[in-house]
């Protein structure tokens, strides 16, 4: 069961191809006026929508993404370990040029760890974001160790094998297994998304490595500061410190999935923008987004909303299993 379980992940769409080519690191715009976006009003609902008044997206270390991108393949596993959207998670970190970045295990459907600049991941990500913003800015130290711990795993692979472990009886997942299960094991080790978000969140000092068990939490454990997992409902690692998550938008009055916004060389129908195309890579190094020219836009900004109904899953959100909020 195991070893189809690891075959079918590392053979998923998407796992295999190029993994630093135009298909992973496509050119995109970025505004001018807001390169880091702008966040709706914070809720606990996973269903998008435009919820105003929008303000723009002061992007800090520390920060936590929520990403959700679904696809058949994803929709069917997470739903075997009885979880569902969103289905990624990523941390914003400080990389050593001083820049903002993403530190993101599993980047693009790859079985790699990247540390990509934020405004380019934000502007090209496929899906929808959200981002828990940190209520208090990391003390120096913080910062500094954060960034360490991002570049000690960047380029670093996909912890497939422990991934693939969560729908088989060796899960640390469980009702009794998650409070016996080992607590974080600190840089050098493969990673998944959320594991690496709280590896780092606890390297860093951030958060208390005593109640954290990275291997064991999902990307909705963290949306939802709620869990179908007692032990994880009952110790939430992101409640105290961060706002709820709000969705992510480009522009004001868009709420579309990443894949569905306009990139180079189409035409681009919001304000003033960036054309930044990723230059060089090769050999597993990803390329460095680049800008190469900027373009006006539309006088009219066009507004684009996806009008699909949308409805919540049977595991699209966890059951309120205490008191406590």
């Amino acid at each position: 069961m195991f070893q189809i379980a690891a075959l079918s992940l590392a053979l998923s769409p998407g796992f295999g191809g190029d993994p630093v080519g135009p298909k992973r690191y496509p050119p995109v715009y970025i505004p001018v006026e807001a390169p880091s976006g702008y966040l709706y009003q914070p809720t606990y609902d996973v269903r998008t929508a435009v919820r105003l008044p929008a303000t723009q997206y002061a992007p800090k270390a520390g920060d936590v993404l929520l990403l959700s991108d679904t696809t058949p393949f994803w929709t069917t596993l997470y739903r075997l370990v009885f979880s569902g959207r969103p289905g990624h998670s990523a941390l914003v970190v400080t990389m050593p040029d001083g820049k903002l970045g993403v530190l993101e295990a599993g980047f693009n459907d790859t079985i790699w760890t990247r540390l990509t600049p934020l405004d380019y991941r934000l502007a090209q990500f496929p899906g929808y974001i959200w981002v828990r913003q940190r209520h208090v800015p990391l003390t120096p130290d913080q910062d500094a160790r954060l960034t360490a711990f991002a570049v000690s795993v960047e380029n670093k692979r996909y912890a497939v094998g422990l991934f693939a472990a969560q729908i088989t009886p060796l899960s640390p997942r469980g009702p009794i297994r998650t409070a016996l299960a080992p607590g974080p094991r600190g840089p050098g080790h493969p990673v998944f998304c959320t594991q690496a978000v709280l590896e780092a969140l606890v390297f860093a000092g951030v958060i208390e490595r005593r109640t954290i068990r990275p291997a064991a939490t999902y990307p909705q454990d963290l949306f939802y500061d709620r869990s179908r997992n007692p032990y994880i409902d009952r110790h939430p690692p992101l409640l105290d410190g961060w706002a709820p998550p709000a969705q992510w938008t480009p522009v004001v009055g868009w709420s579309i999935e990443g894949k569905d916004v306009p990139k180079p060389p189409l035409a681009w129908p919001g304000g003033e923008a960036h054309v930044v195309h990723p230059i060089g890579g090769g050999a597993n190094q990803p390329p460095t987004p680049v800008v190469v020219g900027r373009v006006p836009g539309e006088l009219r900004e066009v507004a684009l909303v996806e009008h699909r109904p949308q409805r919540l899953g049977l595991f699209d959100r966890p059951p309120l299993l205490s008191r406590r909020r």
